[in-house]
């Protein structure tokens, strides 16, 4: 599947509570807060289902298969997300803005896996964790986990979060992936069961066209033949009997040795039958002119 990343770099502006207001009011709001944590799998969740809507759209319109955005919405919400390992690696002295990088920690149910995993077998794509090692992600354990760089920033009346992701693209596209094509794992194997079929039927079709095509050179082969054989016999049958009788051996030796002669030149052709029959047309009519011949010297 062609995936085309999309600029993720953007900010979520989330209300914090009159409670709280006070705590992050006139100060920077540190990293690990679990204001700020929150904000940043707020932030992530969303830019995931946005840019899966928008490869929704884009395969209805390439593999003209319809995903139901219910499901999909419900695929999402099962996807779950931890802050770990948050650091700060720089503080803005001229501002209340914190440079961050977290550990982020993608939790994915095994069943979810599963079903893109046969998914991407239909089109004999790279499952889940290959796709990882190509993608420079961690996988283990139903667990994708990436380093993520985000700064966070409060406003100045303190009442509002402000947190901007700097380096989500690659995740948060493998995450929607995974959650679409878990999706489109029945669609993919009915148009994958019902393309055999279509096949096969083809197949059946050419066959059956082959066969009654090699009927139809048999039977033309074997009328060139009779017509042959009969002319044959008008020449020998149009002599004497005594001129046939001192031909008779010969004859009879010619008779074997076209039967011989056809069935070895025919044995490893594409269509022995005919083959052979065409060898003896061959043969019967070239026999004819020399009867002739012979006859027309023979006679008194």
């Amino acid at each position: 599947m062609n995936i085309k990343l999309l600029a993720l770099t953007f900010s979520i502006l989330t209300l914090v509570g009159c409670e709280k207001v006070s705590s992050i009011a006139g100060s920077s709001v540190k990293c690990d807060s679990e204001i700020t944590k929150q904000t940043f799998v707020e932030a992530f969740s969303k830019n995931v289902a946005e840019i899966a809507s928008n490869r929704v759209k884009e395969i209805i319109e390439t593999e003209n298969v319809t995903v139901d955005m219910g499901k999909l919405r419900s695929a999402l919400q099962q996807i779950t997300f931890n802050v770990t390992d948050v650091r700060t690696n720089n503080a803005d002295p001229n501002s209340k803005k914190n440079y961050c990088v977290t550990n982020l920690v993608v939790n994915i149910p095994a069943q979810m896996i599963k079903d893109a995993d046969a998914a991407r077998a239909v089109y004999e794509e790279n499952n889940i964790s290959q796709a990882a090692v190509l993608s420079d992600l961690n996988f283990e354990n139903n667990q994708l986990k990436k380093e993520i760089e985000y700064f966070v920033q409060p406003t100045d009346d303190g009442k509002k979060v402000f947190v901007t992701l700097e380096n989500p693209d690659a995740l948060a596209v493998f995450v929607r992936d995974i959650a679409i094509d878990s999706l489109l794992k029945g669609a993919r194997q009915n148009a994958a069961e019902l393309a055999k079929q279509e096949e096969m039927k083809r197949l059946a079709e050419e066959s059956a066209a082959a066969e009654e095509y090699q009927s139809l050179l048999i039977t033309e082969a074997q009328t060139n033949l009779d017509q042959a054989n009969e002319n044959l016999n008008l020449v020998w049958n149009a002599t004497t009997k005594d001129v046939r009788e001192q031909l008779l051996k010969e004859q009879r030796i010619w008779l074997k040795k076209r039967d011989l002669e056809c069935k070895l030149q025919s044995s490893n052709a594409d269509n022995p039958e005919v083959s052979r029959l065409n060898c003896e047309t061959n043969m019967t009519r070239e026999r004819t002119n020399e009867l002739r011949q012979k006859i027309y010297y023979l006679e008194p």
